[in-house]
């Protein structure tokens, strides 16, 4: 696989130092804290391509802290998200005090995050950023290669719980899903077998808006005052939630056996 170990772990650094100007930046918030959730998503990608080179207690820490961080800026992203997902629902009549209220709820959860918990992100990354600099450099290809397939593994097993049809099961499946395709990304993948898991990941992630969705308006009965405006809301939400499942589970990335993925992901 392509990328050199000192080039991937360089990459990683730099990429903690954007993380870190983007939210101290943060004209935009909503733009910053998905861009940084990203982020965060990849070196947790990365950092599993390390998972037998260094201390166990290490990595735990290191994914641990990493982890922290994309969970005090999800509530700000998850209402910036409830709007997008009204919209792209057919619009009645009845919803405009929903969308009003969705814009409130997004107003507090900003001003949340500003209050607190974007300075102990920013914080917490400057600490990353330092012990990783420390990190071993990458691993050697074997070890890149079961790096991989781990991950492939368990994107396989999470995929077969989703088929349940748990909205946490799949909330499990896109995050394998997202560590894959990032790791055939730092590693010089196929592009072929990385596009296809950035289709599954962002059908994967739409999906997850409307559980986040439908899980919001259920909680807030007051955000439309006719009761079957609601009951509407949630019906087409959940509706359009099982297309969207249905279109995950039909995609034969997790087909075949690991083995014979690593090796055809790494044909590139």
């Amino acid at each position: 696989m392509g990328n050199g170990d000192t080039d991937l772990h360089d990459a990683e650094i730099a990429r903690l130092d954007d993380l870190i100007a983007t939210l101290e930046a943060a004209d935009d918030l909503n733009t910053a804290v998905h861009a940084t959730r990203k982020g965060v998503k990849r070196l947790r990608a990365h950092l599993r391509l390390s998972k037998t080179v260094i201390d166990a207690d290490v990595y735990r820490a290191e994914d641990a802290d990493l982890s922290v961080i994309g969970r005090a800026l999800a509530p700000a992203r998850d209402a910036f998200v409830l709007s997008q997902t009204l919209e792209s629902l057919e619009s009645s009549d009845g919803w405009g005090s929903a969308a009003r209220f969705i814009e409130a709820h997004h107003r507090t959860a900003v001003a949340d995050l500003r209050h607190g918990p974007l300075e102990q992100a920013i914080d917490r990354l400057r600490t990353v950023r330092a012990r990783w600099l420390d990190l071993p450099k990458r691993p050697d290809p074997a070890a890149v290669r079961d790096g991989i397939m781990r991950s492939y593994r368990k994107g396989a097993a999470t995929e077969t719980t989703a088929a349940t049809g748990h909205a946490e099961a799949f909330h499990r499946w896109r995050k394998q899903v997202k560590y894959l395709r990032y790791q055939l990304e730092a590693t010089g993948g196929d592009p072929a077998v990385t596009e296809a898991l950035l289709e599954l990941g962002e059908t994967l992630g739409v999906e997850h808006d409307h559980s986040v969705f439908i899980d919001f308006v259920d909680d807030n009965i007051d955000m439309l005052p006719d009761r079957r405006d609601r009951y509407v809301l949630i019906d087409r939400a959940e509706a359009r939630r099982e297309q969207l499942r249905a279109l995950a589970l039909s995609t034969d990335v997790y087909g075949g056996s690991p083995d014979d993925f690593v090796e055809a992901a790494s044909a590139a």
